[in-house]
């Protein structure tokens, strides 16, 4: 075994401090956005209310894409709801999710796009993580322009599946066929519950993906699949 030397700590607690300097660098300047903009850090949605409301049948009846919205705020449930249906949490005993997928992989995040900031939904904890506190509304598509008052806008970004077996490498089609399903499965779920509060939705394949990439912080490896738009109908 290497001797511990008085040389050696200090190079471990010198690279120690680096590695929280850095850390702090990355982590600092989205706190002080979000405080100069108001915009909070963690938005805690209220647990979703599952046990009324509209049958399956009913919502599938009333689902339309629409795409004239007011700039009305949702409401805490409406947002709980929402991005319950997306991507969350059914199951908390085994942490499994609303919406089916292959191999019991969950590789998809939901991003929310509304007027105070980007955020990433974290379904473990049922609330919206403070990725940048810029109202990216107004980027989302220069021609389209509902999208710019319109309340929320969902991103579902893909991330890299590692092959369980190294010497198998994943087929980057197969898995982006898997991928484009699952979205699709999210895209109902959102339709319906959104439906059953009183919105309308309008699926969304005409982003700005590359300014989207960057205003999230998304590494080149994270795939943005499709959008949809949530709002109050006029």
């Amino acid at each position: 075994m290497k001797q511990v030397t008085v040389k050696n700590l200090k190079k471990l607690s010198a690279a120690v401090c680096a590695f929280g300097i850095l850390a702090g660098a990355l982590v600092l300047p989205v706190k002080a956005m979000a405080a100069e903009t108001e915009a909070p850090v963690t938005i805690t949605l209220p647990a979703p209310f599952t046990k009324d409301g509209l049958t399956v049948k009913e919502a599938l009846d009333r689902r339309r894409s629409s795409r004239q919205f007011t700039d009305a705020p949702l409401q805490e449930k409406q947002l709980s709801a929402i991005l319950w249906a997306a991507n969350g949490i059914n199951r908390p005993e085994s942490g499994k999710r609303v919406n089916p997928t292959t191999m019991g992989i969950y590789n998809i995040d939901v991003y929310a796009v509304m007027a105070n900031g980007i955020y990433k939904y974290d379904p473990a904890a049922h609330a919206l993580k403070l990725v940048s506190p810029v109202d990216f509304r107004p980027q989302i598509n220069a021609k389209q322009t509902f999208v710019h008052t319109a309340p929320l806008t969902l991103f579902y970004v893909a991330n890299p599946v590692p092959p369980k077996d190294p010497s198998r490498p994943v087929n980057p089609e197969r898995q982006l066929a898997n991928n484009c399903l699952v979205a699709g499965t999210m895209l109902q779920s959102v339709a319906l519950v959104a439906v059953d509060e009183g919105l309308g939705t309008c699926v969304r394949g005409s982003v700005d993906r590359e300014a989207f990439r960057k205003a999230a912080g998304l590494s080149p490896e994270q795939r943005v699949l499709i959008s949809q738009t949530v709002g109050v109908l006029h």
